[in-house]
């Protein structure tokens, strides 16, 4: 046998010799469905032979696999041991590159092996078998390398401390290109910022200053070296060792404004030097950065005195007064060089806010601020206890009047500032504010309005008074006012601040909610005088005329005082008084109570009261708050206030439209027609007034463009309100006298060139179904008490009027019924006469209510009124009735009361 079979025989034996233990191993090899990872290459190894003495091929899915095996197989058999061994690498091979690339069926193990040797070849690629972390892919590693969702998005260190970096150079760039702009003004720059100026509605036309700028610089030698203690003291006493500003009370400062509260500066006394320069713009905190940069750098170029010096001869102490020296003048009468320890201290004292700690407009604050920096004098070691304890409060001079509020004007400008207080400002930021600001008040109606008082008679007595008001009812704008003849001498405003008893135009608050309830224009009512009412109330018509039974328009349009009292008793008294308030009178008014008699006007509103409620009811319904502020703007430019319409509708418009219709009647057939020849035929609505005892005289009325309220009144030298004083030929004071005389001067001439509008006709409400029909029942046996039923009767008293008529009619009518005098209802009686007399016409016939603030008129006239024409003045005009021979249509028109 050769060598070569023997070889291979002996081969053969081994293989058939190993394969026996191995039986088991190959029937599990033969149940795996791939092929396993090869095995190394040892003499024993050797591939598995079937029972017929052939090499069995690896089972397996991998055709690859298979055909790879078998020729390796066959190589083994064949070939010497050299050359199997180089088959066997091959197959090796071969089966490593099938193993790269496995099919969708790779077995569990192939997959290991393949993980495994991938890990193999990744760990020859470190060192010292350390992973290698992803390399940055931008210089802020942003978003962070190798980092996995979502922490990949989380800055890196690298990226905050860069940004906090360049946080810090921009900051300190942006500081130091702020400190190098910065310049540190002069004193004389200061009070420059301070003026703020009033225009009229046209932007353009000043009206005034609210103050004048008086300030004298001291050197810094002549300030008193007491006031100087007291403001350090007071203001800052840290001011000789700090820089200019305060790092304490800044984050003190910063986290009271981050709580919410109010807003604090941290100012030390040389940031409040700068705040005056800038006038109080700067709040934000980028202006008081701003603030705070010019303090470090004039706290570097000047000396400490110097700025204390410059902060006294700048600072606001009120009464118009900027410095020390003007105010040591204003408060004491004397210079600052002269003022006393407990002077010093009160001038210290008002700085925080001048005008509310002035010891004339609130002397106990004032005592208890003043007080307090002299404790705090005491604290700076600046005065011994004793010294302070025998100090007393210094008493002031009396402040004036600011010559820029004399004349008319200054009751402008001072109602501009009143309504600035209340919309938030404050009276040093009005004073130093520097605004620009924009009334509402237009420049020709303003002086229509002051020609028209002084068109009244020369006689005119000198504590003879009038106010007047103009409104836009549309937006509430007021575009004119007479308050008085000189804010200086008189200060104050008969338009805003006088109050007079209203008289019969509260009527107008009863056929508004007779409306309202369901009683239309054509309800009729006992309109006779004479009339009882449960609980004793009297009430009669002027001159006691007897009118039957009449309309709601009729009453309206004669002021039938009878008809009225029925009217407010049937829808009752507080509906009136609910009414008004609706409509915009203050429900605090004087005298305004939910009593029957309230409907003749017992309460006491002022013009500008009256012009607005009435103003709603031209506006339709709708009710706006009267204003005179337009607009506030910084000396930047910037807006520091716009006003904005707030109308609110209060009342139906069909309400608003048939008011309107019976408040046509005064001035066209009524107490009021005289403007008939004045007005030119333009419609007009409105109602007169006249009050217990000619106390005050009214007429408040409107056009579809306008409305304008008129009062006039006359105060004793006590304050106490008087009888209005006859002037100008005027026997009768009435409100269908001068007060209409007046509305028609300012209307007729601030309408001329305007488009003539007209008011809408009646309409049918919805809710009329009150309509009254009362059958009168028989006349009530002699009796002297007031009569019981609710419902009083039409017949008059048995006996005459129990009070002569207070005045006689100026205007008597040729028909009673259709044109009475004046306004002849307006007056119900206050207290019965002790002898009735046969001539109901010499004096009033009117008897008091129960009530003794609601009484009515009853005060005979004077002689010369009871012996006053009462036929041969009505038909005369208005220059006419000027001249002397008695006004409008004559007569009181109603009994009102409740003294101001």
């Amino acid at each position: 046998m050769s060598d070569s079979r023997r070889s291979s025989r002996g081969s053969s034996d081994r293989s058939r010799r190993s394969s026996k233990p191995t039986n088991g191993g190959a029937r599990r090899a033969a149940g795996v469905r791939r092929a396993s990872a090869p095995r190394s290459s040892t003499p024993d190894s050797s591939p598995s032979t079937s029972s017929s003495g052939k090499p069995a091929a690896p089972k397996g899915t991998s055709r690859t696999g298979r055909s790879t095996a078998a020729g390796a197989a066959g190589a083994a058999g064949s070939t010497s041991g050299k050359r199997a061994s180089s088959a066997a690498k091959s197959s090796a091979r071969s089966t490593a590159g099938a193993s790269k690339s496995p099919s969708s069926r790779t077995s569990v193990r192939a997959r290991h092996a393949g993980v495994a040797a991938s890990a193999a070849v990744a760990g020859r690629s470190t060192r010292g078998g350390a992973t290698k972390k992803a390399a940055a892919t931008n210089f802020l590693n942003y978003p962070r390398a190798g980092a996995k969702n979502p922490w990949r998005w989380f800055p890196s260190l690298r990226l905050i401390v860069g940004a906090m970096a360049l946080m810090v150079l921009a900051g300190l760039g942006f500081a130091a290109w702020l400190y190098n702009d910065t310049e540190v003004p002069e004193p004389s720059d200061f009070a420059l910022a301070q003026t703020s100026r009033v225009y009229y509605a046209d932007g353009e036309t000043e009206m005034g200053q609210f103050s004048e700028i008086n300030r004298t610089e001291l050197p810094a030698d002549e300030i008193p070296d007491n006031i100087k203690q007291a403001v350090v003291a007071s203001e800052d006493n840290t001011f000789y060792e700090n820089r200019g500003v305060s790092p304490r009370g800044i984050v003190r400062a910063l986290v009271n404004n981050v709580m919410g509260n109010s807003r604090q500066g941290a100012s030390t006394i040389t940031m409040q030097y700068v705040e005056r320069y800038y006038t109080g713009t700067e709040t934000s905190y980028v202006g008081k950065a701003k603030e705070a940069v010019m303090a470090l750098k004039i706290d570097q170029e000047l000396s400490k005195d110097e700025i204390l010096s410059r902060y006294l001869n700048t600072i606001y102490f009120g009464r118009g007064a900027y410095g020390v020296q003007e105010a040591s003048q204003a408060y004491f009468g004397k210079d600052a060089a002269d003022l006393t320890d407990a002077e010093a201290a009160l001038l210290v004292a008002v700085i925080p806010s001048p005008s509310t700690y002035d010891p004339a407009n609130d002397t106990e604050k004032a005592t208890s601020l003043w007080d307090r920096v002299i404790t705090r004098q005491v604290a700076e070691e600046q005065m011994t206890p004793a010294e302070a304890d025998a100090l007393e409060f210094p008493e002031t001079v009396e402040p004036n009047s600011e010559n820029s509020l004399g004349g008319t004007k200054g009751y402008l400008v001072a109602q501009v500032r009143n309504e600035l207080i209340a919309e938030g400002f404050t009276e040093e930021e009005i004073n130093t504010g520097g605004f620009t600001i924009v009334s509402t008040i237009d420049p020709s109606i303003q002086e229509n309005s002051v020609q028209a008082v002084e068109n009244l008679p020369e006689d005119r007595p000198d504590n003879n008074r009038v106010g007047t008001v103009t409104i836009d009812p549309s937006t509430g704008a007021i575009r004119g006012m007479y308050g008085g003849p000189d804010y200086v001498e008189q200060a104050q405003n008969d338009a805003t601040q006088s109050r007079m008893q209203a008289g019969s135009i509260f009527k107008t608050f009863t056929l508004i909610a007779a409306l309202e309830d369901g009683y239309p224009l054509d309800s009729r009512w006992d309109g006779n005088s004479p009339k009882s009412f449960p609980g004793g109330w009297e009430v009669n018509n002027f001159n006691n005329t007897d009118y039957g039974r009449v309309t709601l328009e009729t009453a309206t349009t004669n002021s039938i005082n009878t008809a009225y009292a029925e009217a407010n008793i049937e829808v009752g008294p507080q509906r009136t008084v609910d009414t008004a308030t609706s409509l915009g009178l203050p429900e605090e008014t004087p005298g305004l109570h939910a009593d029957a008699s309230n409907v003749l006007g017992s309460a006491s509103p002022t013009v500008s009261e009256m012009g607005e409620v009435y103003s709603t009811i031209a506006a339709g319904g709708v009710h706006r708050d009267a204003y005179v502020v337009q607009s506030v703007t910084r000396p930047d430019g910037s807006s520091r206030y716009e006003h904005e319409d707030d109308g609110e509708r209060v009342m139906d418009e069909e309400v608003a439209i048939n008011a309107t219709v019976a408040l046509q009647g005064p001035p066209t057939e009524g107490s009021a027609r005289s403007l008939q020849g004045v007005m030119g035929g333009r419609p007009v609505a409105g109602k007169t007034g006249t009050s217990e005892r000619f106390r005050s005289a009214w007429f408040v009325g409107f056009t579809p463009q306008l409305v304008t309220a008129v009062g006039m009144f006359q105060p004793g030298e006590d304050g106490s309100e008087e009888s209005l004083t006859p002037f100008g030929g005027a026997t009768s004071m009435t409100g269908g006298v001068y007060p209409t005389d007046i509305w028609g001067d300012i209307m007729s001439t601030s309408l001329e060139g305007e488009e003539v509008l007209y008011f809408d006709d009646q309409v049918e409400l919805e809710n009329e179904n009150r309509e009254r029909s009362y059958v009168p029942p028989p006349p009530p046996p002699p009796t002297t008490e007031a009569p019981e039923p609710p419902e009083p009767t039409e017949e008059p008293s048995e006996e005459p009027s129990e009070e002569p008529s207070e005045e006689p009619s100026e205007e008597p009518s040729e028909e009673p019924s259709e044109e009475p005098s004046d306004e002849p209802s307006e007056e119900p009686s206050e207290e019965p006469s002790e002898e009735p007399s046969d001539e109901p016409s010499e004096e009033s016939s009117e008897e008091p209510s129960g009530d003794d603030e609601n009484t009515q008129p009853t005060e005979p006239a004077s002689e010369e009124e009871a012996s006053a024409p009462t036929g041969q003045d009505q038909g005369q005009n208005r220059e006419g009735r000027r001249g002397g021979s008695g006004r409008g249509s004559g007569g009181r028109d109603d009994g009102a009361t409740d003294v101001l």
